[in-house]
């Protein structure tokens, strides 16, 4: 298990983590996304860990203290106020995928693991996504399906047992004794006390054992059930996500005090079941090594968490905070509630100059310290490497690769054969339609490569999938940084998943469901125009002439060739522009209608396509560029904002250095670039291909044919 290797959602504190706004960019990844791993924090003992859990919404306040069934001797609970030592379950244990406090009603909303000092092996948390969890079930088939229906149907029962602490096995067993865990020696008193807990037991009763303690009087065991259901509800938004059934890998004994995991009517899982859920397991581990100072910050709703074996001294210290409460329970009255910071990274202020949007300058802050899907190459895109890059990059759909060994300032550094293991080279590479497609002139750095689109530094290019303007778009595309880009320069390419913004929109209310609504009736168009290269104001414009586009400089053979490129343009015209030295020039007018959504045509699977907006009106300096809804009506300025928020809500990006790597999927993803000062030189290349030709009918007949 060691040996394999896994990406996470990583956010790179700068060995600052206390410093500047650090813990609310964390705090609002965490918010965000669901779970998020701290590296350079900047942390070097407890006091620096505890100073770090008001900012990062762990305080006082918002502190959760209940849980804990290990014994005194087998863990230091409480370290510092607000955290305690992890349970101290024995190393060469995996310990299977569960939800923190898992075994009593309430649960912490919240969860932070903080690394004092890793172990020389192993030991990874990972966290898994119950989302993801519960999908892989279904996508397995039949077997799949019923499971996780039967699971959400009949919820999960946990039996624990208490052993006695003059029972001779106690030694072996790492729970705690009942007189210890019901702070009495009566045993009457501990029964009662255990059946007067109803927010952790459902029944309680003695087990009589066949070994006798002192004075020859029989040892029992006081054993414990509770039943909860399989899902719990996010009250923020009414989405609903599975709680981690739990796995016995041997048989219930007094070692591991009898304990049973049955689903809720007390059918235990047969062994294909229990085969199928391991699996799933494994395959949705997330989690890089650990080094001492990190963090590793999740949502307890939205994420299970699991630890592997380890050797070496582990030294993990967990804080919790907020309250989940099971569904069937009436939650009480809270008089704090923890804080939300992720509003404090999403806010826009009005434009100057009369310009109707313009993100505040906290929003756009270089400095401002995002997380990004993560993959150690550790020095090296070997065989083996690049084949584990291509199952995480399979299931996750964006990924962030770090010590590739590539050399610096070279773009030839990625090589054909690096690129081919990646799946970009080769019969992969997507057609680009030669040098002389596309919106801006290309720039070859290497046979594979061609540089990013040159458009003004000071921009924020908002996201957008790649090629969107035509019906055959590139699958996958790679982004490669043979130098670093420093985090005061700026220059970060952000990815933004489409589901992630779908959901933000869906949870904006009725104006965010209505906007969603009408993407998906009629989809939006795209009109832009290409100047003549002899009008005055060309030099202003940074898309490319006719002439350049077309290759021609003839005005019928340029709309000739438009007009024969139906993949791209839905209609071609001229628009006359006023030129001061009197002479006619012309602007050559395109427009193309694009799906709100790709549509997989085997399983039905829908995508949200990046809606495009412009923030300046249609000028000659912009090429008339125009991105109304698919029926030629304008967003308002509220959808335009209502999407800007959800852009930077979005973001996932970290800073370049020498020989990174970063893969996407078309498809579920888009991209965006900050703007930034300085040399950047950012290489691409694109592979695949999938087609929207099978959604024009549909799209056609939403919008009562063309116009």
């Amino acid at each position: 298990m060691w040996g394999d290797r896994r990406s996470a959602r990583v956010l790179d504190a700068g060995g600052a983590l206390l410093e500047g706004r650090t813990l609310v960019d964390a705090r609002a990844t965490l918010e965000q996304f669901g779970a998020v791993h701290v590296k350079r924090t900047g942390i070097a003992d407890l006091a620096g860990a505890r100073e770090a859990l008001e900012g990062l919404g762990f305080g006082e306040a918002e502190r959760f203290v209940l849980g804990g069934r290990t014994s005194a001797s087998w863990q230091n609970k409480w370290v510092e106020p607000g955290l305690r030592r992890l349970d101290f379950y024995p190393p060469d244990l995996w310990l299977l995928p569960n939800n923190e406090v898992q075994y009593q009603r309430c649960s912490p909303r919240w969860v932070l693991f903080y690394c004092h000092r890793a172990p020389m092996v192993g030991g990874r948390t990972f966290v898994h996504s119950a989302d993801e969890v519960l999908r892989s079930l279904r996508r397995d088939g039949a077997m799949g399906t019923a499971l996780a229906d039967k699971i959400v149907r009949k919820g999960l029962m946990i039996e624990t047992g208490f052993l006695d602490r003059n029972d001779p096995r106690k030694a072996e067993n790492y729970f705690q004794s009942w007189q210890e865990r019901f702070q009495t020696d009566d045993p009457d008193a501990a029964l009662a006390r255990a059946r007067a807990a109803r927010d952790d037991y459902d029944q309680c009763w003695f087990r009589e054992e066949e070994l006798l303690g002192e004075h020859g009087v029989k040892l029992r065991t006081l054993m414990t059930r509770i039943t909860l259901t399989a899902l719990f509800d996010d009250e923020r938004d009414g989405a609903r996500y599975l709680r981690f059934p739990r796995l016995a890998l041997d048989a219930p004994c007094a070692k591991n005090g009898y304990r049973r995991f049955p689903l809720g009517d007390g059918e235990e899982l047969d062994p294909r079941e229990a085969s199928l859920l391991l699996r799933v397991y494994d395959e949705t581990r997330e989690g890089v090594e650990w080094t001492d100072g990190d963090l590793v910050l999740f949502d307890n709703l939205r994420y299970g968490h699991s630890r592997e074996s380890f050797e070496g001294e582990r030294e993990v210290y967990v804080a919790m905070a907020g309250e989940l409460w099971d569904p069937r329970e009436k939650r009480p009255e809270r008089t704090q509630r923890a804080p939300s910071h992720a509003a404090e990274r999403a806010r826009f202020a009005p434009g100057p100059s009369g310009a109707r949007y313009a993100l505040s300058a906290q929003s756009t802050d270089r400095e401002t310290r995002l997380a990004a899907r993560t993959f150690d190459c550790r020095g090296a895109i070997d065989d083996e490497t690049a084949a584990t890059i291509r199952e995480e990059f399979r299931k996750h759909g964006a990924l962030h690769l770090r010590r590739t060994g590539l050399g610096a300032d070279d773009a030839a550094a990625l090589d054909e054969r690096t690129l081919s293991l990646l799946g970009f080279g080769g019969e992969h590479t997507f057609s680009w339609g030669g040098m002389n497609s596309g919106r801006t002139t290309r720039k070859a750095l290497s046979r594979e490569l061609r540089a990013t689109d040159e458009y003004p530094s000071h921009l924020w290019l908002l996201p957008h999938n790649e090629v969107l303007y035509q019906r055959t778009m590139p699958s996958r595309l790679l982004f490669y940084s043979p130098r670093a880009c420093e985090i005061t320069q700026g220059g970060r390419t952000f990815v933004h998943s489409a589901r992630e913004l779908e959901r933000w929109l869906l949870t904006e209310g009725r104006r965010g469901r209505a906007l969603v609504s009408r993407l998906r009736a009629v989809g939006q168009r795209i009109e832009m125009g290409f100047l003549d290269e002899r009008h005055p104001a060309k030099r202003k414009n940074y898309f490319r002439s006719w002439q350049d586009r077309f290759e021609t400089d003839s005005r019928s053979v340029a709309e000739e060739r438009c007009r024969a490129s139906a993949h791209q343009f839905d209609e071609c015209w001229w628009k006359e522009e006023a030129s001061i030295d009197g002479e006619a020039r012309f602007t050559l007018m395109t427009r193309v209608t694009v799906p709100g959504f790709y549509r997989e045509p085997e399983t039905g699977e829908e995508w949200l396509f990046f809606p495009r907006i412009s923030l300046d009106p249609p000028a000659i300096e912009n090429g008339h560029r125009r991105y109304p809804w698919g029926d030629g009506s304008e967003l308002s300025d509220d959808e335009v904002t209502l999407l800007l928020h959800g852009f930077l809500a979005t973001r996932e990006g970290v800073h370049y250095e020498a020989g990174d790597v970063l893969i996407v999927d078309n498809v579920r993803f888009g991209h965006s670039r900050e703007s930034f000062d300085g040399p950047r030189s950012i290489g691409v290349a694109m592979a695949g291909s999938f087609s929207t030709t099978h959604m024009l009918a549909s799209s056609s007949a939403a919008q009562g044919g063309p116009t």
